[in-house]
């Protein structure tokens, strides 16, 4: 039997109080990484550097992306949810050494971690709703698990930032350590252990890397990922730069623009919820980048037309994107279901890859001040990302044993 005509039965059904654990692990991970965006400076002043130095050492989190092929097997050799815990205890280890120790090398050091702990921790937990949930309601779980991500801006940024206000730049880091440590034990009480012992478990991490890249199906869903990450990183790169130069937003702008932003991203993921399952995964992943290239599209006549038409295209280009790559998750953790993590795994590093690629192009595109080549470069990724999607197999699990 090839790799693409595996199948791994699911298991029994996970009760709700594991995707409430999952849900508030992920959400205090998320809020890790998205809170240095708005609290950067902060963040410099408390640690005596500039913003510039910052930023480089809080992009020691990209690390994630990088090692994603070495972590994911992990979760496949030895179960979902100790690798979860694993991430988790890395967490609060990362807070420790960033409020304790808040010099350079140690903050490098924290960061790192943290990218470390996220990069253990997705691919576990998609892994797990994959070993747990059938494919045809895996979308609705996916949906209220990546709703984590949204609630992670949409809450644990504003709560950070009341922290911070109060009793300074660690406070958030902190509060992440004592919440880090208080899910570890939820992770093991709440998540049901679907631990299967797989020939594949005990395979080494290259082996299980090779296994999943000579799949057809894996291939095209990993392109997939790679070009649905570009296509939005071109545009997104700069469109803070964009917004104020043409209507000249201050910070406070800027903000209301990124809390809507993050609105588009929570009505996108339960939209997941409702609707993936029913209308079919592949056929979500087309409909978001349809409205992704419809999105890129009228972005550069968009500004003629004031910023509140502005604000509603860009709120569609985050919808489209955050509605298509959430419906490509199902796929891609059935395109090899005895090595989900690891496929997940690289699932983020191509995504990883498409983010830099697509940021460092879209930077270098900007010397123009004009959104249209964006635009342009955004929609070829989007077409070479629905070609690839064609080869994405939307296979039916066999019956439970």
């Amino acid at each position: 039997m090839t790799a693409s005509q595996e199948r791994v039965a699911p298991v029994q059904p996970p009760p709700v109080s594991a995707f409430v654990v999952i849900f508030l692990a992920r959400t205090a991970l998320n809020t890790a990484f998205r809170v240095v965006y708005p609290f950067l400076p902060a963040m410099a002043d408390g640690l005596g550097l500039s913003v510039a130095q910052a930023a480089q050492v809080v992009n020691a989190r990209m690390v994630a992306g990088l090692a994603a092929p070495l972590l994911g097997p992990l979760s496949d050799r030895y179960g979902r949810r100790r690798t979860l815990e694993m991430a988790l205890l890395l967490m609060a280890v990362a807070g420790v050494i960033l409020v304790g120790w808040p010099v350079l090398p140690a903050a490098g050091l924290a960061f790192g971690l943290y990218g470390l702990a996220k990069g253990l921790a997705d691919p576990a937990v998609h892994a797990y709703i994959g070993d747990t949930v059938a494919f045809e309601r895996r979308g609705r779980a996916v949906g209220m698990v990546e709703l984590a991500w949204s609630t992670s801006w949409l809450v644990g940024v504003p709560i950070s930032g009341v922290l911070i206000e109060r009793y300074g730049w660690w406070a958030p880091w902190g509060a992440l350590i004592f919440i880090a440590l208080g899910c570890v034990p939820l992770v093991r009480r709440g998540l049901p252990s679907p631990e299967r012992r797989r020939v594949a478990d005990r395979k080494p991490a290259w082996t299980l890397v090779r296994h999943v890249v000579r799949c057809p199906n894996a291939r095209a869903v990993l392109g997939v990922t790679a070009f649905f990450a570009m296509s939005i990183e071109v545009p997104f790169i700069v469109y803070g730069a964009w917004l104020e130069r043409t209507f000249a937003l201050s910070l406070t702008g800027l903000g209301i623009v990124s809390v809507a932003l993050g609105v588009a991203e929570a009505l996108a993921e339960l939209s997941t919820v409702v609707i993936t399952d029913r209308v079919g995964k592949r056929r979500s992943v087309l409909s978001g980048l349809v409205g992704l290239a419809i999105s890129l599209g009228v972005l550069p006549v968009l500004s003629s037309w004031g910023l509140g038409a502005t604000l509603a295209g860009l709120s569609l280009m985050m919808f489209s994107f955050e509605f298509g790559i959430v419906s490509l998750i199902p796929l891609i953790s059935e395109s090899v279901p005895t090595a989900r993590a690891t496929t997940v795994a690289l699932s983020i590093t191509v995504f990883s890859a498409g983010r830099l690629l697509g940021g460092a192009l879209g930077g270098w595109l900007w010397q123009w001040e004009q959104i249209a080549f964006h635009s342009v470069l955004g929609i070829i990724s989007v077409g070479m990302a629905a070609v690839l999607l064609v080869g994405c197999d939307e296979r039916r699990p066999q019956p439970t044993a």
